[in-house]
């Protein structure tokens, strides 16, 4: 069984003429939010094998907080450009086979809205949102990463920041 951490950046920076799009860092808020979400993760003994993360600075420092929560060390993440260049279902499944194939829990660090479109289309439930720091956490009943196209994801817990501070 492999098992699919799919995780939205946390509260950045607006987009604004002085600072790219690629350079936009995360406000206090995602900094709170990052370390509020893996802790609950972490309690829940959800922890990924690997961490891929966007480049794009806030996706990576969105994974660094995860990662420090796990005791991962940074230098551990792999960054790869699919996920802030825009990626499909497909496209993501050929990488995570190709890096990840001996690793069974793997944690995706991205955007919208393709975050989002991934979780719906493995997991075929219906996200009314997928907010900065969600999780879809996807269980997958498959041996290689390649196949979970083909088969129904199991979503075993989606959580926002906003459902733990309410709680």
């Amino acid at each position: 069984m492999k098992q699919l951490i799919l995780v939205r950046h946390a509260k950045t920076q607006p987009l604004t003429n002085s600072i790219s799009d690629f350079g936009r860092k995360l406000l206090p808020r995602g900094i709170a939010d990052s370390r509020l979400v893996a802790n609950h993760l972490k309690e829940n003994h959800i922890r990924p094998d690997l961490i891929i993360s966007s480049p794009a600075l806030r996706a990576l420092e969105t994974a660094r907080l995860f990662a420090d929560v796990y005791g991962i060390r940074p230098n551990q993440i792999v960054e790869a450009p699919i996920i802030y260049e825009g990626f499909t279902v497909q496209s993501l499944t050929e990488k995570l086979n190709r890096i990840a194939s001996n690793m069974n829990r793997v944690m995706i660090v991205g955007h919208n809205p393709d975050i989002y479109s991934a979780a719906i289309r493995l997991s075929r439930d219906d996200f009314s949102y997928f907010p900065t720091t969600a999780v879809a956490v996807l269980d997958c009943s498959v041996d290689k990463w390649s196949e979970i196209i083909r088969h129904k994801s199991k979503l075993t817990l989606f959580v926002t920041p906003k459902q733990l501070k309410d709680s």
